[in-house]
């Protein structure tokens, strides 16, 4: 029984009075997890498709409004913002309260965006109609385009509320 007792365990320094146990012996083996030395950050997908839908909505919301605050010129489109911006508006409010895996929502957005920045080429006189219908296009389309990145996310991590993706056969 002495002798099991005099030998020293693995880790611990013999000529200590005290012996101290060194790091790499605190968990041999399996014991210790392995460590990732490149960890991912896991963020939740529906927060990205809600965060780019709330962008989209106030995008919306100011096409709506942007015909009265820019004061645009007789030879402007009143219409084309508005009715874009309320498809706009209505499919990101889609969005927003639950329709997540619906990614061709964001695609019909896509489409609207180009029309909106198409539009400030041949509906817009002033600088100001047509500056608006750019940016905001590819605003949207950005917006769009992010959303339906964060669905795919979601497809690829194998949730049920990302939906099936779309296919053409």
């Amino acid at each position: 029984m002495a002798d099991v007792q005099a030998q020293p365990t693995p880790g611990q320094n013999p000529d200590a009075e005290v012996p101290e146990l060194t790091a790499p012996e605190l968990a041999p083996g399996d014991v210790a997890p392995e460590v990732d030395p490149n960890p991912r950050l896991y963020r939740d997908w529906r927060g990205s498709v809600m965060a780019a839908s709330a962008f989209n909505l106030l995008a919306g919301l100011w096409l709506i409004v942007s015909p009265i605050v820019l004061g645009y010129v007789a030879g402007d489109s009143r219409i084309n913002p508005i009715v874009a911006g309320a498809l706009i508006a209505f499919l990101a409010l889609l969005r927003l309260v639950g329709a997540f895996g619906a990614e061709w929502l964001a695609w019909i957005k896509v489409a609207v965006g180009a029309w909106l920045f198409a539009s400030g080429f041949w509906l817009a006189e002033s600088p100001a109609a047509s500056w608006n219908a750019w940016l905001l296009g590819i605003a949207v389309i950005m917006l769009a385009l992010l959303s339906i990145d964060a669905t795919e996310e979601g497809r690829m991590e194998g949730s049920p509320a990302a939906g099936d993706p779309l296919g053409l056969g």
